[in-house]
């Protein structure tokens, strides 16, 4: 039954016909047209791929991936990749281990402050400034320093908003403290970290300090023990990255001081003091960010440490309808274009468009289901009841409502006909390629009989009785999730007329406030795709770590049920493989993990993603790395006419 490919494809396939060779236009500037869209300007509040193209191309880390590996480093911020061998990595008698990095002089940021005849500092673009403003640089006010890069990391562990933030809490404290509140708590000696005191926000501060700390003109980190990830984790786009001190406190942002922290721990989106301002040291700079538009534009930094970049510009904008993707593409106005799958092979064959396919990712596409969600003022639990109206809050704790799902979905019609054969089904967190994978482990499949069969248990028979209606999220202009969404919803509706499944797409930054409610979201079900942050599915960034520990990315977002079962199941064998040095032995913990996630039907996985580009041929220089999900580094990138 292929009927759901007609309503959701057939216009689109209308724009197919009839491309001609279009001129070059606006040669410095590259159009990246997408169906994203950023949340902020904040790296320590980011958490998802399309903010990394804002992050990755405004603010330097302390080291680069090198080109497309995944487990080696270049230099960046830091003027050396610390390793045994250049005594930049020294193990201490107790079992820590202490990261060097030497940072480079001569770094400034795209504003520096310049001091004025009257003794007044104002931030000024480092790029239009004259020699004699230039040499009016006050010392600090946007010439990078070790100092800058401890306040950095420090200011986005004490803000506490991203699962980066933590897992820099996590990764220096051994995995005793996931976040900075349980640390503050603990030191405090009080249960909630409302009750931590100005005293004990100075004695977390102070520790962590001690652990961020600055050594002449190196940033030290200090770790309780090994973690094989350390350098991924600095290279990084998110809260490694590093911003001048002097310019956020200018900002009205933390100060700095050891009690004074609080105020800027977890703030709402829209009050954080950096959300919508940037004055990173990469290679381009935010010169506008449009939200109604959902555009940003981005203008070369001519003062970048390497040189000037090629482009003169780069703008993203957010274009949920392929068809006017497409036809922009078509006409050079746009030079790059997120694309469905089903469309590669016509866009290919077109003149002047060119396609890469076959460019690895590391994780791969589901649904996930959370519990509870918000109760309150919920329209995607209707009723709040399971009376055919609605369902309760906790829908999906019934492990037979997950099972029964996860039978109802036709795996194998979206890999044939949304994928054409060119990806395989998740058969877990951990993708082909990673520590834990194989191939023969258990994966769910299009079963109606099974299905209702889980259907009639559930809910001691009453969900089979009464039926349920709720809503499934998704970011708007996905044909691959509204394709496996409708799938599912025709499917559960021939196993039981009364299971009536709504679809609801948003634009992407309403996506993530429904998805992002911590331990009270509001979405039931939502199509999503998370991967790991380095190549071993352990420690806090790890691909078996995101999806099956309790304090996991997947489980901050799924709801305290979710990270109930994720604590009683599967932390304990997440942390008996962290501790173990031979990998043959950590290899076979991990593929239990994934054997139990299909067991408890953690997640509806579906297929891994694919990786592929389409751009006019006039692009070159992308570079592809799969532990940054395909986010582009536009530094490299040139645009020129094809001789």
């Amino acid at each position: 039954m292929k009927s759901w490919i007609g309503p959701s494809l057939g216009i689109a396939l209308l724009a197919l016909s009839g491309a001609a060779q279009a001129e070059l236009k606006n040669p410095g500037t590259l159009v990246y047209l997408w169906t994203d869209d950023i949340r902020t300007l904040d790296p320590a509040y980011m958490a998802d791929t399309a903010n990394t193209y804002v992050s990755i191309n405004t603010y330097m880390r302390l080291l680069n991936y090198k080109g497309s590996e995944i487990s080696e480093f270049v230099p960046a911020l830091s003027t050396e990749v610390p390793s045994l061998e250049n005594g930049l990595i020294k193990s201490g008698a107790d079992g820590s281990v202490t990261y060097s990095f030497p940072i480079r002089k001569g770094v400034h940021t795209h504003k520096v402050g310049v001091k004025g005849a009257d003794g007044a500092i104002a931030w000024k673009l480092y790029d239009d400034l004259t020699d004699a403003e230039k040499a009016a640089i006050a010392p600090g006010y946007g010439e990078l320093t070790a100092e800058d890069v401890q306040y950095s990391l420090m200011r986005a562990v004490l803000q506490g908003d991203s699962f980066m933030a933590n897992a820099v809490t996590e990764m220096i404290t051994a995995g005793k403290y996931p976040d900075i509140e349980a640390w503050a708590k603990d030191l405090a000696g009080v249960k909630t970290f409302d009750e931590v005191n100005e005293a004990g926000l100075a004695k977390v501060h102070d520790a962590l300090a001690q652990k961020i700390k600055v050594d002449g003109d190196k940033l030290v980190l200090v770790l309780d023990a090994p973690f094989p990830a350390t350098l991924g984790i600095m290279a990084l786009p998110f809260a490694t990255s590093v911003i001048d001190r002097e310019w956020a406190r200018d900002q009205g942002d933390w100060d700095g001081g050891a009690a004074t922290w609080k105020p800027f721990h977890k703030p709402e989106m829209g009050t954080d003091k950096l959300f919508q301002v940037e004055n990173g040291s990469g290679p381009f700079m935010v010169e506008d960010w449009d939200r109604s538009q959902k555009k940003v534009t981005m203008k070369r930094f001519n003062g970048y440490w390497q040189g000037p970049a090629q482009l003169e510009r780069v703008v993203l904008r957010s274009v949920p309808e392929w068809t006017t993707r497409l036809l922009q593409l078509e006409a050079g106005d746009a030079d790059v274009v997120q694309t469905p799958v089903e469309f590669l092979e016509e866009v290919g064959s077109k003149p002047g468009i060119k396609v890469v396919e076959g460019l690895p990712k590391v994780f791969g596409r589901s649904l996930f289901y959370m519990w509870p969600v918000s109760a309150v003022d919920n329209p995607a639990i209707g009723s709040g009841k399971l009376d055919g109206k609605g369902i309760p809050p906790d829908f999906f704790s019934d492990i037979d409502v997950r099972q029964g799902f996860n039978y109802a979905q036709d795996y194998q019609l979206l890999l044939d006909d949304v994928h054409l054969g060119k990806t395989v089904q998740l058969r877990g967190p951990t993708v082909r390629g990673i520590m834990g994978y194989r191939p023969d482990s258990p994966v769910y499949t299009y079963d109606p009989e099974k299905a209702a069969e889980h259907f009639k248990k559930a809910w001691g028979g009453q969900l089979w009785e009464n039926g349920f209606e709720m809503t499934a999220y998704m970011t708007q202009g996905r044909t691959e999730a509204h394709a496996a969404l409708s799938v599912l919803q025709q499917n559960l509706a021939r196993i039981n007329p009364k299971f009536k499944l709504k679809i609801q797409e948003l634009q992407s930054a309403t996506f993530a406030d429904k998805i992002y409610g911590g331990g009270d979201p509001s979405a039931p079900m939502a199509y999503m795709g998370w991967g790991p942050d380095y190549s071993d599915p352990g420690g806090p960034l790890g691909a078996a770590t995101y999806y099956l520990a309790s304090t996991g990315l997947v489980a901050g977002m799924s709801g305290k049920g979710y990270q109930e079962l994720m604590r009683d199941k599967f932390d304990p064998l997440l942390k008996q493989a962290w501790t173990m040095v031979d990998p043959a032995e950590r290899e076979k913990i991990y593929a239990k993990l994934q054997e139990m996630s299909y067991d408890y039907a953690t997640t509806q996985f579906l297929w891994e993603d694919y990786g592929f580009i389409v751009t006019r041929d006039w692009i070159d220089g992308y570079v592809h790395n799969m532990i940054v999900y395909g986010a582009w580094d536009f530094y490299p990138i040139t645009k020129k006419e094809k001789q």
